[in-house]
């Protein structure tokens, strides 16, 4: 992602988003930048265990590939089959 960033840097005005990383537990991690300032970390706030995972992204700037940003995030997502095996351990 830090990749995606910095090589859009002067194409994304602002970003932010909330994600769910596999082996984390609980962990919300969440990050906001303004162009290539990136703060990036765990929540102080846990994911509650009625609350959907999900991981979502907002980007504001000019001239972006859609298609490419998703595709290139989508890369990275663990099927629902993983991440189910993945707690049953």
């Amino acid at each position: 992602m830090m990749k995606l960033l910095q090589e859009n840097a002067l194409s994304i005005y602002r970003s932010k988003g909330v994600m769910c990383f596999k082996d984390q537990g609980d962990v919300k991690f969440i990050f906001q930048g303004v162009h290539e300032q990136i703060n990036f970390g765990p929540s102080s706030v846990l994911w509650q265990p009625d609350e959907k995972r999900v991981n979502k992204m907002v980007f504001i700037g000019r001239n972006l590939n859609r298609e490419e940003l998703e595709g290139g995030f989508r890369k990275c997502l663990v099927s629902e089959i993983e991440a189910a095996a993945a707690v049953a351990k």
